[in-house]
């Protein structure tokens, strides 16, 4: 208590002095004055630094090294502005104006190790000075004064970016971090506003997406940092350090003072012209999200803490790398990576971002037809995806209800006896059914998760890319490629072998396992928790929904296999008007690439593919409001009449 009004004395003009450096570098000083701005600022390192050193040992030597070290500063960083005084150089270039950003991270740091120094009398890993509040005091107060200072001339995305990326740094679990309950709810806060301010970036690109300019690299920078923030807590739940989280603190302060004082990066582009970066983009928020549902799973309980507890958590287990000849490693990439993205926290928090764009999407589409789906979809997402097979009271019955067994033979465990009937064979019949009546839309375009992720407001505008991208473009057409039927009898051969390997080790025939897993267990966690996922991620080479224009799907190749038998189809009110159009909008709006719309509404006044999976773009696209859908409904309406 004897220090505290000490360090609150050197937190407050330390606060004060750097607020003034920042207030004169944003005024646009330039030249010696910069110059003076920058040895100012290093001075508060080197002076931090070399205290810390002497209060962990006060000795004859410390001392001595401490005002070695303040003098020789002091004497060799003034040699630059004295070279520099007789001319007007710029000295303002984005580097130096990130220098002075670092520095500034840097000296607050310092000053949380230097009073860690003076009450343990020892010294720490300098990175414990971020580990106080202290530091966060300081930081804060400065991207405080940074920001409303700039606020004016501030452009609006890269102001938007910094209000939601300030309490994001704010709340941070190393402001008291031997406190668990306090590491508990900082961890959710940071975690819910990440997610809000990952939708507030989609939403940006997306409103920005017919200029020929954007923000990209502001907006990559940024998510990167979340990366950087998330990658940290999950180290500490891994590893119980707080280095890596520490380290993005710095940097996320670094940035922040950045980028306020600097204005957005002169590195700019449009999302749906560059593939390159738009692959980027949605890589890096994939990473962070994979981070973030590791992380609420480490929260909750679904993953021990620790190394060992962590792997001991993994849903498939794990094995010796080095096991048959490598493949052990192989075996337990998947693991790790599917034990994640397979966890209800990461499929809450996916669909929490994803759902929420699709909401803002119900509110841009125009026909009530559409706007029911998208409602539907997001519903089914939180009910059929999340609620019934975790929190509700069905949960442990889920394998034995038809239509519950998820996306194929023996998924949701092995193909025993007890789930035969009518867990599996009932999820196909009523499955094939609805496809049947409604065409294979309610899956596709409604209960699988995919549509979800696939028709918010951003990831719809990237279906530009079925026409730009080189693997995109020999999808186009309903017409279906010799390789789709290769990929998609692959997947479906690859899947009954297993499915019947699985039956007779549950009937005691075979004991054959894929490092101790059933095989059904396995392959469906190779295919829908990560084979889906780089899919997706590949948009931008792949164009969209390539599990349904390449046939990774082997649920979506059932049920588009029965709608395409079944009733549903596109119709159109007036072939004469598709003669007419100029737009030929439909064909460029359908999100698979059916591009051979026009020529079938022209010739047969209706478009009947097992390709279409009822998106219904197409007739929310048409300028003449010429399309219409037809299924049983349709049908009934027919017979009735």
């Amino acid at each position: 208590m004897f220090y505290l009004p000490i360090f609150l004395i050197v937190a407050s003009l330390m606060t004060a002095f750097s607020i003034y450096l920042i207030y004169l570098v944003k005024r646009g000083i330039n030249g010696i004055g910069f110059l003076l701005v920058l040895y100012l600022s290093g001075s508060m390192v080197v002076m931090f630094a070399s205290l810390s050193v002497f209060f962990s040992s006060p000795n004859q030597t410390t001392e001595a090294l401490a005002l070695a070290s303040n003098s020789a500063y002091m004497i060799f960083g003034l040699i630059p502005i004295l070279f520099t005084i007789n001319r007007k150089p710029n000295t303002r270039r984005w580097y130096t104006v990130l220098l002075f950003a670092l520095t500034m991270a840097i000296s607050e740091a310092l000053m949380g190790e230097t009073f860690y120094s003076i009450l343990t009398k020892q010294l720490g890993n300098p990175l414990l000075g971020v580990q106080n509040y202290w530091y966060f005091g300081v930081m804060i107060s400065e991207m405080i004064f940074t920001l409303l200072y700039s606020l004016r001339s501030m452009e609006r995305t890269l102001r938007n970016y910094l209000i939601v990326a300030l309490p994001i740094m704010g709340i941070a679990p190393v402001i008291f971090p031997n406190d668990s309950t306090f590491i508990t709810v900082t961890t959710w806060l940071n975690a819910s506003l990440m997610i809000v301010a990952t939708i507030l970036i989609y939403e940006t690109l997306y409103r920005d997406r017919l200029k020929k300019t954007q923000e990209t690299m502001t907006s990559l920078e940024i998510m990167l940092l979340f990366t950087f923030m998330m990658a940290g807590l999950f180290t500490y739940y891994l590893s119980g350090t707080w280095y890596v989280f520490d380290l993005s603190m710095l940097a996320g302060m670094t940035w922040f003072i950045y980028r306020a004082i600097q204005g957005p990066s002169h590195l700019k582009g449009n999302y749906t012209r560059d593939a390159i970066w738009t692959f980027s983009f949605i890589l890096v928020t994939f990473i962070m999200e994979w981070f973030m549902g590791g992380v609420l799973d480490f929260v909750t309980g679904n993953f021990a803490t620790g190394v060992s507890g962590f792997l001991s958590s993994l849903s498939l287990g794990f094995v010796n790398p080095t096991l048959d000849l490598g493949l052990g490693a192989l075996f337990d990439f998947l693991s790790i990576f599917g034990s994640v993205t397979g966890s209800i926290w990461f499929l809450i928090m996916m669909g929490t971002e994803m759902g929420m764009l699709a909401v803002f999407r119900i509110g841009q589409v125009r026909l009530r037809e559409n706007k029911v789906r998208l409602a539907l979809m997001v519903s089914a997402y939180a009910i059929y995806t999340i609620y019934l097979p975790s929190f509700s009271p069905l949960a442990s019955k889920i394998p034995y209800i038809p239509y519950m067994w998820s996306m194929g033979l023996g998924t949701l465990g092995p193909v025993a006896i007890k789930y035969l009937l009518p867990g599996i064979v009932g999820t196909y019949v009523v499955s094939a059914i609805l496809s049947f009546l409604f065409g294979s839309r309610q899956i596709c375009s409604v209960t699988c998760t995919a549509p979800t992720m696939y028709q918010g407001t951003f990831y719809d505008s990237l279906k530009n890319f079925n026409r730009t991208s080189k693997l995109g473009r020999k999808t186009l057409s309903s017409k279906l490629r010799p390789w789709y039927k290769v990929i998609a009898l692959s997947v479906w051969v690859s899947l009954l072998a297993f499915a019947v390997i699985s039956y007779l080790d549950q009937i005691g025939v075979l004991n054959l396992t894929v490092f101790g897993n059933d095989p059904t267990v396995f392959l469906y966690s190779f295919y829908f928790n990560f084979l889906w996922y780089i899919v997706f991620i590949s948009i931008p080479f792949m164009g969209s929904y390539a599990c349904v224009t390449q046939g990774w799907c082997s649920w979506g190749t059932f049920n588009q296999f029965f709608g395409g038998l079944g009733l549903f189809r596109l119709r159109v009110k007036d072939p004469g008007l598709c003669v007419k159009c100029e737009t030929k909008a439909c064909a460029e709006a359908c999100p698979v690439g059916n591009t051979d719309l026009p020529g079938n509404f022209i010739r047969k006044g209706e478009f009947k593919s097992m390709r279409c999976i009822g998106v219904g773009d197409c007739a929310e696209a048409c300028p003449h409001d010429n399309i219409t859908f037809y299924d049983i409904r349709s049908w009934l309406k027919e017979k009735l009449k």
